[in-house]
């Protein structure tokens, strides 16, 4: 375990050094969500000084930018819970007096929350809650971990959702336990009401102390409670939901319970007197219950013990056999595994939410903190004690002038691991956030290797899950002064040194490749998102992430572009228009042909690249983007060749796919054109009779043509006169990085020390600027998904939590295929990094 950073709070000076501010354990609590953003709870504000604002409030903050934090809600009474949803856009929160609230982010901005509804079950103190599970789950095949294939890599598991729609679309809603074993659910219907019901937990009412719950394979909650006395057993319930007559009828079964085995090998002993109270309960894995870890304290130690759920063979007397039994009868039951004895007592405990890993068991970690400030890591084979660390909180408690000051230390109050298992964040007393990286899972105690790596970053992109954690553990290779290369290929014009993140990104291209095409298409922008904000984190990776945001942006327009176009005749196409498009570029007449009019001819009398005019005046920024691509693809062209300058993007002259769809995309822009002549790109040129797209088209066609070879030198001359032909915009690539995944976590030393609402300057890393001759930037703010210019101050837009691209926030769709655009970047930016909302301050 490393620490990564640290993210304090600032208290008031002088006289308020001895603030009464919270040490006692739980009353700071944390959840994560699979998108790497992180819910917290505080008793003050955090930039509170004095205390004055008492209350229990929810913040939520991207892990990436911990030290900026946003207000979900505040309230009255004590918050006891908190839960992410399976999209990372939804917040269930619970409090001592038995009220659930469910917030939802209001357009998938960060920082704008609603509540969507609440509901009350009054005198109810709520221990532990869960969301309904959405029936989908998927883990890698240890037997196939090493094939290329992704569909054997990874394979789904059977997973039920826990109430299901008519048609089987799962529902949501959410699942919780009280203090008095009272079974509390929420269902979330589509006009917005709700249905709520609540049962016992078991036949009698009887007072709880700790809970926890897991998933069932079938749609069902697994439930483990103990009322915190040792004596008493743990006892297990699985609690079945089902809805009928718009009603939810909720089912408990008492399953096999156990004592903790402090108990049961103490009894009657002097010795059973240490072990007093049952502090924590958790399921090892949430979407398995076949193992369980129970804390027990005494007076000064506690003891952590691991419970698995195993077949058991039971003799039976031969009166109650028959002739088709066998002798012995199987059955379920718990069994002691392995326990841990410390000589300080456990103030948190936590578990991984899932495994990527499909075996029995699955490995995973189990950590433990601890009052005197330790936090031990454990793996799940009889717990052995991979790191043990200690963290000193009261060194972080800082006055306005950043002054230590003195006091009562504080305690960690909760811990919580990202979804891949690869970061462990804690919180104390004070809400003072610590993040570590933690070895990978199949070598507890080793470096991350690429293979690892890749492994995960496969994993995120399969299921959907944010990879930020996985990055924090990579260590980019030394950075070496690019060199010469002999001119055979435009590709070979800038090497850099293949360190860890290059190597990884290789790996994953070579694997992706290996896909079969619809595959490909499928995953392609995630695919590229990993690979640019890995290259993000290299201090010259700005290049190559330049690249694959192009080729992102590049197959997005290309399928927008393409979904316009519709058949004339269904019944009697074999292939539809993009496929028809792709076979007139490809052929033998016009593979080769640089007059774009030449190309038109073909598609006059085909009506199936007819559009109607008001959806392609709606499309003119997309069109407008690619004609600047390539017009700033062409003429970077001589300068990447001859001066070896590299550009962001322009590794796109090496690919042939890419150019190919540029080509496609240029015909059908020009197609368009004669269509309604205002969707045309427009350009700023020294002559007016200078047709700017056909020239392009010939320029990029000749490109093609040099693909495998020197470019001759007419093209790199007709490409150097560009500049002084056409004004050449400056194109934005989202090339930035921002927060802790960016150059700066490799050129400061670790751990990283961060205030909140405070930014730290060190951690603003930008690259020189490279500007190609002749062009001029605009100094106004770009919309990364719209392609439009927004002014130079704009009152209100969003903007990305990772590469601090801009966007407006909501535009009037013109035409279902610009809604459909809207739409595909609404969650995340293209980086997939999260949305904010910002409003100028004049």
């Amino acid at each position: 375990m490393e620490l990564i950073y640290t993210v304090t709070r600032r208290f008031g000076s002088k006289g308020q050094s001895l603030f009464e501010w919270p040490s006692s354990e739980g009353i700071a609590i944390c959840s994560i969500s699979n998108r790497n953003t992180v819910a917290f709870t505080s008793v003050t504000e955090l930039d509170d000084v004095t205390g004055k604002t008492w209350k229990a409030h929810v913040f939520v903050a991207d892990l990436n930018i911990p030290w900026e934090t946003h207000l979900v809600m505040s309230h009255s009474e004590i918050i006891n819970y908190l839960e992410w949803d399976v999209s990372g856009s939804k917040l269930l929160i619970t409090d001592s007096n038995g009220e659930i609230q469910m917030w939802a982010m209001k357009d998938y901005l960060l920082n704008d929350w609603s509540c969507l509804t609440t509901a009350s079950f009054p005198g109810e103190h709520i221990l532990c809650a869960a969301w309904f599970h959405h029936g989908k789950k998927m883990a890698l095949n240890i037997e196939k971990k090493d094939a290329f294939m992704y569909m054997e890599k990874f394979t789904p598991i059977r997973f039920g959702p826990s109430i299901r729609y008519f048609g089987g679309r799962p529902r949501e809603g959410c699942l919780a336990i009280s203090i008095t074993g009272v079974v509390c659910v929420v269902i979330l219907q589509s006009d917005g009401t709700t249905i709520t019901s609540s049962e016992s937990l078991g036949s009698l009412r009887s007072r709880l102390k700790v809970v926890d719950l897991c998933y069932g394979k079938n749609g069902d909650f697994l439930v483990a409670a103990s009322d915190g006395v040792v004596s008493s057993a743990i006892q297990c319930y699985k609690v079945t939901l089902r809805l009928q007559q718009e009603k939810c009828v909720i089912t408990s079964q008492a399953l096999p319970s156990f004592y903790p085995n402090c108990y049961i090998i103490t009894s009657g002993s002097a010795a059973d007197k240490t072990c007093t109270r049952v502090t924590h309960l958790r399921f090892v894995i949430r979407e398995a219950a076949d193992a369980i870890v129970v804390c027990i304290a005494g007076n000064n130690d506690s003891i952590v013990e691991l419970w698995e759920l195993r077949e058991k063979q039971i003799p039976l007397h031969k009166m109650f056999l028959s002739q088709s039994m066998d002798s012995k009868l199987k059955t379920v039951c718990w069994q002691h595994h392995a326990s841990a004895r410390t000589p300080s007592q456990v103030v948190a405990l936590t578990t991984p939410r899932s495994s990527i890993y499909d075996s029995n068991p699955p490995p995973s970690y189990i950590l433990a903190a601890y009052q005197d400030s330790t936090i031990k890591c454990f793996y799940r084979e009889s717990l052995h004690l991979v790191c043990s660390i200690t963290i000193n909180p009261s060194a972080c408690r800082l006055d306005e002038a950043g002054v230590t000051l003195p006091g009562s230390a504080t305690l960690i109050s909760d811990m919580q691991l990202t979804w891949t298992g690869c970061a462990l964040l804690t919180i104390d007393s004070l809400s003072q956030l610590y993040l570590y990286r933690l070895s990978p899972i199949t070598d507890p105690g080793g470096p991350v290797s690429p293979n690892y790596a890749v492994t995960l970053l496969e994993y995120c992109m399969m299921t959907g899950v944010d990879w930020w954690d996985i990055l924090i553990g990579l260590k980019p290779g030394m950075n070496i002064e690019p060199f010469q290369v002999p001119r055979s290929k435009v590709s070979n014009v800038i090497i850099l040194v293949i360190g860890m993140i290059e190597s990884i990104s290789d790996k994953m291209s070579d694997t992706f490749n290996r896909q079969p095409p619809a595959l490909q298409q499928y995953y392609l922008s995630r695919f590229l998102a990993i690979k640019m904000t890995i290259y993000r984190c290299l201090s010259t990776g700005h290049f190559k992430a330049g690249d694959c945001y192009s080729l992102l942006m590049l197959n997005a327009i290309a399928n927008c572009f393409k979904s316009v176009l519709r058949p004339t005749d269904l019944s009697s196409l074999d292939k539809g228009p993009a496929e028809n498009l792709t076979a007139i570029m490809t052929s033998k007449q016009h593979s080769e042909t640089t007059d774009v009019d030449k190309v038109i001819l073909n598609f006059e009398k085909n009506k199936e690249f007819c559009v109607e005019p008001a959806t392609l005046q709606s499309l003119q920024q997309l069109i407008q983007w690619v004609a600047n691509f390539t017009l700033y693809l062409l003429a970077s062209l001589p300068q990447q060749y001859h001066n070896m300058i590299r550009f962001p993007g322009g590794g796109l002259l090496a690919d042939h796919k890419a150019l190919s769809s540029l080509r496609e995309l240029l015909v059908v822009i020009r197609f368009w054109g004669l269509i309604r002549h205002t969707c045309l790109p427009v350009f700023t040129k020294t002559s007016e009779n200078l047709d700017v797209v056909s020239l392009l088209f010939k320029l990029l066609t000749r490109t093609l043509l040099c693909q495998g070879s020197e470019p001759d030198e007419n093209l790199l001359d007709e490409c150097c006169l560009l500049p002084s032909q056409v004004l050449v915009p400056k194109l934005y690539l989202a090339t930035e990085a921002a927060g802790v995944t960016s150059p700066s976590l490799a050129l400061n030393p670790l751990p990283l020390s961060f205030e909140y609402k405070c930014e730290p300057e060190f951690m603003q890393f930008t690259h020189e600027p490279i500007m190609l001759e002749g062009s001029i930037p605009a100094f106004q703010k770009y919309d990364i998904v719209r392609h439009i210019y927004m002014g130079s101050n704009p009152s209100i837009y969003k903007q990305c939590t990772r590469c601090s691209s801009v966007s407006m926030v909501k535009v009037s769709p013109k035409s279902s295929a610009t809604r459909a655009w809207d739409q595909r970047w609404a969650r995340a930016c293209p980086c997939g990094g999260h949305w904010k909302l910002v409003k100028s301050s004049t």
